[in-house]
């Protein structure tokens, strides 16, 4: 093992899509961790975390902000909702979430938006 390399050159297109997979499994440990034992999945998840903060990689979702035409995201749908005033715009579901290297956008986010339709 002395031959072994101190260290690794990652392309950032690979690291970002291991943070976009992260966040995917996350996502997904998160909706069945009331039913099953999800303990060795938490465990490697904040491994993989440990090793995106050290990478200054960051898989952020925007469930539940208001929708901003500058943010940094394509609209893969909207929908229309008659619960919210009309004008208001909230991103109701991240698909692919928005990635941050060294706190500057990598990769936009995918979002699914609904756009209220209800008459003040």
């Amino acid at each position: 093992m002395s031959n072994s390399p101190q260290s690794l050159s990652v392309p950032l297109d690979r690291a970002i899509e291991l943070a976009v997979e992260h966040w995917r499994l996350a996502g997904w440990v998160a909706s069945v961790s009331a039913r099953t034992d999800t303990a060795l999945a938490r465990h490697a998840l904040r491994k993989m975390e440990a090793f995106l903060g050290h990478c200054d990689l960051q898989a952020v979702s925007l469930d539940g902000r208001p929708f901003d035409p500058g943010l940094p995201v394509t609209v893969v749908d909207a929908v229309d909702d008659p619960t919210k005033n009309e004008g208001q715009t909230l991103i109701t579901e991240t698909l692919s979430p928005l990635v941050l290297w060294k706190n500057q956008v990598v990769r936009q986010a995918e979002v699914v938006t609904s756009r209220g339709t209800r008459k003040r």
